[in-house]
């Protein structure tokens, strides 16, 4: 599948005459010159002549910044700069003046199916050790009986033993406990010491509880922020979707679609929306519109909030 580049937001007052361009497989050029594979119209001249330049290498499309105004990629603040080049991807988004383009590009060759790895788990383990092919790991060990090289001696044991007679009485030891008020202020480890350094339970418990509040508050906190830019970005990018698709705004672009005719009639409004609307949701034009408008919206509500904290 070549290149194509579709045109989801447009400048207010210019003619669009072809919403979707496919490109050649070598690429092609974007600008408002008469000849550019992308002509965009632009009255304001924000468009260079030829803004950005598309080629295809080994790594896939690379697009190349050729304009005075900047092309702008993925909504970044800053623009590509003249002269540098960037890989482009199938869903990204390009700003060519007041031009929002989206990119749809399928490289046959970066899709192959990859190979199988190999089985760590076999590499790492080897084969099943329980397998009943393996071979023992050892040589089972061999019960041998053993003669023993002595007799029991026919006299009594018990009055040969040496060490009978020779076995001294066991000393039993007292230890004495000195219960002297001396001895119970001396000591080191009293209970009075060791109860004063460490923290009591309920002041370990009035801390946890204090801490597990005010990460409450702030996660409760952020979250009312998230929606409140989400419900503002909702209703801006709602607006300037109703203010495409408004009377006034399709009227003009329907002007200057259809051609004059003899008798100077009115163009057939009606007939001309009901088709407009028909290729608008079959192409999904409106909903990539309203995607692309709320993204922009809520870029706009984080930075207007990082300025106010800071």
């Amino acid at each position: 599948m070549p290149l194509s580049i579709r045109i989801i937001s447009s400048p207010d007052g210019e003619s669009i005459s072809e919403w979707n361009k496919s490109f050649p497989d070598e690429g092609g050029e974007i600008g408002r010159a008469f000849g550019a594979t992308m002509q965009l119209s632009d009255a304001r001249r924000e468009v260079s002549s030829s803004h950005a330049l598309i080629k295809k290498t080994s790594r896939g499309y690379q697009v190349l910044d050729n304009s005075t105004n900047g092309l702008y990629i993925n909504g970044s603040d800053t623009p590509l700069g003249k002269g540098n080049q960037s890989t482009l991807s199938d869903g990204d988004v390009l700003d060519v003046g007041r031009y929002r383009l989206l990119v749809s590009c399928f490289i046959p060759e970066q899709a192959r199916v990859k190979s199988e790895e190999p089985n760590l788990r076999q590499g790492l383990f080897g084969d099943d050790p329980f397998s009943s092919d393996n071979e023992p790991l050892a040589t089972p060990f061999t019960e041998t009986e053993l003669e023993p090289d002595f007799t029991a001696s026919a006299f009594d044991v018990v009055d040969d033993d040496p060490f009978l007679g020779d076995v001294a009485p066991r000393r039993v030891e007292t230890n004495e406990f000195n219960l002297s008020f001396s001895a119970i202020d001396d000591d080191p480890l009293a209970d009075t010491d060791l109860h004063a350094n460490l923290p009591t339970p309920m002041e370990a418990l009035v801390h946890n509880t204090t801490s597990s509040r005010h990460e409450l508050a702030a996660y409760q906190h952020a979250e009312e922020r998230l929606q409140q830019q989400t419900d503002k970005a909702l209703e801006m990018a709602l607006n300037r979707l109703l203010s495409d698709i408004a009377p006034q705004a399709v009227e003009t672009m329907f002007d200057d679609l259809s051609a004059p005719t003899f008798w100077g009639g009115k163009p057939k409004y009606w007939d001309m929306y009901k088709r407009y609307f028909t290729r608008q949701v079959e192409n999904r034009d409106w909903q990539i519109k309203f995607h692309a408008y709320f993204h922009d919206a809520m870029r706009l509500q984080r930075n207007l909030d990082g300025g106010q904290n800071s």
